[in-house]
Order: structure tokens, then C-alpha cells, then sequence
């Protein structure tokens, strides 16, 4: 147990929670409580943003992919550095202009009609549950590396899920989006601060980046898992191998005979670590090296993941509504340039931290260092745990202190804008619109409140079915892999909307409708074939092996959703009466949209005269 670390943890805790209770007063309203009074600076705001952004995934899970696969992990770092780009031109500055709380008001407003609100609403709370899953499995990995016991009972990992569940429901519940938005302002520069730290420290232990490269890339990528005695000794169908053949073919002798006392032990729940091949996914015959890619993805997979991570940053609903808390259309786009800076430097440290543990962490297990998280044959079983362990290694507990505390900080900041955002969207969408549109504004903030501990408690179910259904042991670097499974679901379901309703005048409310619901489904129903595929539940032939084998969806999902809308409306044809209007509000200037109100206002007022 590092006291140091959980020390800082806990420093890092109590000043988020102190924050939540200051901002207390600051939650009176609705618009308080959602949107922080739509007063938040376009510095501020970015601060706020990216920490919103720069979830788990970031922190833990692109240094981890880089570690894990090598040039296959690096394309996370440029995918969603990438992602606001699309954010910046085609949908921040609209967005401010059309005003209301939420992605579905947009939504409601733009088409004017109840079924796209819920639809929307349907699809926000799904992408969100998408992006809180990995948070959680955060949480718990985290807790497991930085503390390594449990709390009343339970195991490590069930202790940071249901500790981080606590304290999340309570600060967002009780600061709203101003404590939210104060916090992950604190939160981003902490994660940002320990992750430029971990890159210094390890140029400051003789780190070489082009020396590390190629050394890294000398030989084949090994796999890493933790499997039952019962997986390691099944054999495969079409070889007859089993996977403990696969790892003695890679496993020193000395390793591999304490794999076999443990398969001769046959523990039914005691999970192996071995050290497994790599297979070449784009060219099968070639040894599948750290510098080239092909470790995760095939062919389909490798344009779809950078699609769904620079189209899926647009259909974030915590992003998006980050949006409404700035106070103009021109302060959205400033918000967004720093975004592009700050983000765009932690990404280029993220990659960099991730050669880094491939350099250090294997020289200092032959050297005889120790450290907490299972590892074998010199690698981490788990790479999500690289940053913990990275910076064990070259700073001691200090600086293990400072990267738990990023660790925990992304998680919080990213997990605060999700809360928000599901509560906006059961409170304000549904609640004040469909239950009680008269409830007071306290009782409206209660129902919000309400809305995410509900929320919260679902999400925590979530994060503690994922090591029960094996999915950490399915995939390499799993944070960031559901993380892209969140970006897919909301570039699927929300981006072919905000574009076609943004852009597309000629867009009408049934092939909006049609769009959101193809592309949320099509996109959920092909992530769950590929995790069933991964666990044996569904064969690779055939077209649902086909679809399956798409670790992304959003490279026929995205077009889908888009061709729907279009094809949809073609036929349809029945734009909103006030289409004009809309057009104005969306893409029109300050000074043009207060002359056509003016204009109308005069119209009124002279047919008022005329029945006086």
C-alpha cells in the first residue's frame, strides 16, 4: 500500500468534494444546475472540456494501447486529438447560437417533434452508459495497483467502483454543473501536470525515444492475459493447440514451469498469467512488430476506429452540452482552440509514456524490481495499469502519488460531465417536459439530482459485470477500447443529425428520427457481436462473422445512419413550418438574427393595431 499516493488521492477527494459544497449556492436553478448559468469563460470552459474529454481512456488507456500494440495504440492518441476538429467547424458555434440545455432540445427545437426529443433522449443515456463503463473498470483497476485490499468485504476492484460511484454521485449531485465545471477545471491540470511529469522523469532516467523505438521493435509483440487452468488447457477447434502450448512457445522454462504447477493446482477461479504470440492481423505470414501496424485491427478495423474517435467526439452528449455553459456562439469556438491546445499537447505525451513503460518496466522486473500489478515475462497483464506502475518506477511513491491522484482525476472529470449530462436528459428532456412541466425549480433540480444517483448506480452494475463476463481478459488495453465503443455509438447516432440538421435545410423530423434510431442500433447490435465473438459465443462465419469480427462499427454504421436521414427526407418531404426561422437561429449573426426578430415583432404589433 503506498500511503503517499493515497494520501494525494485523498487530498485530490476532499478538495473536489469542498468545491461541490462552495458550488451548492450556485444551484438554485435549473439553468443553474445543467448549464451553470451559462456563464462559464471560453478559458475556463476549455479547462472544464478537456477534462471532460481526457477520461480514463486518455490517461490509463493510450499509454496502455501504446505499450500493448505499439503503432496500432498510437492511433488513439491521433484520433482523439483529432475529434474536435469536426467539433470546431461543422457544430460548436451552431450549436451555442440555437441555445436550450440538451442535445435533445436541439433536436426537439430543430425538428419540433416529441418522438425525435425521446429517441435523442434514448440515445444519450446509452452512449453515456458506453463511456461510464470504462470509467468504472478505471476505478477499480486503479484501486487494485494504489491500494491493493478492499474495504468492507469486498475484493479490490468492487472497492474502487463502489467508492468512486459514492463520491461522484454526491459532488455532482450536490455542486451541479458549476461544481462539475470547477472541478474539472482543477481535475485537467492535475492529469495534464502528472502525465508531463511521468515524460520528464523518464527522459530524466536516460529515456531515448528513437533508441526505444527500435528497440522495441527488434522482436514480435507478445500478448499478455489471465486465464483459468481450464481455458490454458482446451484445445482449439480448427488446430488442436491449446493456449498452453501457445505460451510455452514464448515463456522461458523457469516461467512456464510455475504456469504448469498452477494448472496442476486446477483451481477452477484462479486466473494464470501467461504470456501468449501475436498475431499479424493485416498480413497473417508477418511477424507482427511494435512499429507497424496490424496488432489490433484488420484491414476494416484500422479506418474505422480513427472514424469513430473523429466523428464520435461529435456525438458526445457531455461534450456537446459543455457547449450550452458559454455564453455566445464566438466564445464556443474560442473554448474549442484551447481545447485543440491542450488536448493536442497531452496527446503527444500520452504515446511517449507509453514507449517509455515498454523501455523501463521489463529492464526493472529482470533487475529484480517488484512491483503491484500482475505482470509476466517482464509485461504487465493488464496494460491499462502502465501509468501507476510507470510512475512507481522512476519517481517512487511521490510520483506514483501524483499519477494515482491524474489517474482518479480523469476518471472523476469525465465521469461528473457523464452525471450531468444523463440527469439533464432524464430531468430536463422527460421530467419537465412530459411528467410536471409546472414543478417548481426546486423540484425540478430534486428530480435532476435524483436523475444521477440513478444513473450512477447503474454504471457502477455495469463496471462490476465487466471482470465477471471476462471482457478484461478479451481485450488488450480495454479502457481504451470501450472508450471507442462509446465514440461509435454517438458518432452513429448523433453526428448524421447534428450534420444533416445544421447543414442540410431540406432535412425533415422523420428522416432525423429514422437516422438517429438506425445508427444507435446497428452500432449497439454490432459491438455486442464482436464482444460475443470474443468470448466464443458467436462464430466467425457467415455475415454475422463478418460483422462480429468489426471491432468498430462506425465505418458502415456512421454511412448508414446518414444515408437513412437523406433517403428518409427525400421521400418524406415535409419540412417544419418555421424552417426559415430555424435557419436564421442556426446560422445567422447577432445582428441579422435580432434584425429578423425586430422585423417580426413589428408585424405584430401593426396586425395587433389593425384588430384594435
Amino acid at each position: 500500500m503506498n500511503a503517499i499516493a493515497i494520501t494525494l488521492v485523498v487530498v485530490l477527494i476532499t478538495f473536489t468534494i469542498a468545491l461541490s459544497i462552495f458550488s451548492r449556492r450556485f444551484t438554485r436553478t435549473t439553468a443553474d444546475f445543467y448549464l451553470a448559468g451559462r456563464k462559464v469563460g471560453s478559458f475556463s470552459n476549455a479547462s472544464a472540456i478537456s477534462g471532460d474529454y481526457l477520461s480514463a481512456a486518455s490517461f490509463l488507456g493510450v499509454a496502455g494501447a501504446v505499450y500493448a500494440s505499439g503503432l496500432d495504440g498510437v492511433w488513439y492518441a491521433a484520433g482523439f486529438a483529432g475529434g474536435f476538429m469536426v467539433v470546431v467547424l461543422f457544430i460548436a458555434s451552431a450549436l451555442r447560437r440555437f441555445g436550450e440545455y440538451t442535445v435533445a432540445d436541439f433536436a426537439f427545437g430543430r425538428f419540433g417533434s416529441h418522438r425525435i426529443r425521446l429517441i435523442t433522449v434514448v440515445a444519450v443515456l446509452l452512449t453515456s452508459l458506453f463511456y461510464m463503463a470504462p470509467q468504472m473498470f478505471g476505478a477499480g483497476s486503479t484501486w487494485q495497483v494504489l491500494v491493493g485490499t478492499g474495504i468492507l468485504g469486498m475484493d479490490p476492484y468492487t472497492s474502487g467502483v463502489v467508492v468512486v460511484t459514492a463520491i461522484m454521485a454526491f459532488y455532482v449531485g450536490v455542486g451541479g454543473m458549476k461544481g462539475t465545471t470547477l472541478n474539472q477545471i482543477f481535475q485537467f491540470w492535475w492529469l495534464w501536470f502528472a502525465m508531463f511529469l511521468v515524460v520528464v522523469f523518464a527522459f530524466g532516467n536516460g529515456f531515448n525515444y528513437p533508441e526505444a523505438l527500435a528497440k522495441a521493435s527488434t522482436g514480435a509483440i507478445v500478448n499478455t492475459k489471465a486465464l483459468t487452468a481450464k481455458e490454458l488447457t482446451t484445445p482449439d477447434a480448427k488446430t488442436g493447440k491449446t493456449q498452453l502450448d501457445a505460451a510455452k512457445s514464448i515463456m522461458t522454462p523457469e516461467e512456464f514451469t510455475k504456469v504448469e504447477a498452477a494448472v496442476a493446482a486446477n483451481d477452477p477461479k484462479a486466473k494464470i498469467p501467461v504470456a501468449l504470440p501475436s498475431k499479424n492481423k493485416l498480413h497473417e505470414l508477418r511477424t507482427m512488430l511494435f512499429a507497424e501496424p496490424g496488432h489490433r485491427y484488420n484491414s476494416f478495423d484500422q479506418f474505422s476506429m480513427v472514424l469513430a474517435l473523429v466523428l464520435g467526439t461529435a456525438g458526445l452528449p457531455h461534450i456537446l452540452n459543455r457547449y450550452y455553459t458559454n455564453p455566445s456562439g464566438a466564445a464556443a469556438r474560442r473554448s474549442t482552440f484551447w481545447v485543440l491546445i491542450f488536448i493536442g499537447t497531452f496527446y503527444i505525451l500520452a504515446p511517449i509514456a507509453g514507449l517509455a513503460g515498454v523501455s523501463f518496466i521489463k529492464d526493472y522486473l529482470a533487475n529484480g524490481g517488484t512491483i503491484a500489478a500482475a505482470n509476466v515475462h517482464g509485461l504487465l497483464v493488464k496494460p491499462d495499469q502502465i501509468m501507476p506502475t510507470l510512475g512507481s518506477i522512476l519517481g517512487g511513491q511521490w510520483l506514483m502519488g501524483v499519477v494515482a491522484a491524474g489517474a482518479f482525476a480523469a476518471m472523476f472529470s469525465t465521469i461528473g460531465g457523464l452525471l450531468i449530462a444523463a440527469a439533464s436528459a432524464i430531468g430536463h428532456d422527460v421530467y419537465e417536459k412530459y411528467v410536471d412541466p409546472n414543478a417548481s425549480e426546486k423540484k425540478r433540480v430534486m428530480v435532476g439530482k435524483l436523475s444521477v444517483l440513478a444513473f450512477a448506480l447503474i454504471a457502477m452494475g455495469i463496471g462490476l459485470g465487466i471482470p465477471y463476463f471476462g471482457l478484461d481478459q478479451a481485450y488488450p488495453a480495454l479502457i481504451a477500447m470501450m472508450v471507442t465503443w462509446a465514440f461509435s455509438v454517438g458518432a452513429s447516432a448523433f453526428v448524421p443529425m447534428l450534420l444533416t440538421g445544421i447543414w442540410w435545410k431540406g432535412t425533415t423530423e422523420r428522416g432525423a428520427t429514422a437516422g438517429i434510431a438506425v445508427g444507435l442500433f446497428s452500432a449497439i447490435a454490432i459491438i455486442f457481436l464482436n464482444i460475443f465473438q470474443q468470448l466464443g459465443m458467436v462464430g466467425k462465419e457467415g455475415i454475422l462473422g463478418f460483422f462480429g469480427a468489426l471491432t468498430f462499427p462506425v465505418l458502415f454504421t456512421f454511412p448508414l445512419g446518414l444515408l437513412t436521414i437523406i433517403i428518409v427526407s427525400k421521400l418524406d418531404k415535409k419540412l417544419p413550418d418555421n424552417v426559415d426561422q430555424i435557419w436564421m437561429r442556426i446560422h445567422g449573426t447577432a445582428s441579422e438574427r435580432h434584425e429578423k426578430q425586430h422585423g417580426l415583432d413589428k408585424v405584430g404589433s401593426l396586425l395587433g393595431t389593425k384588430k384594435a
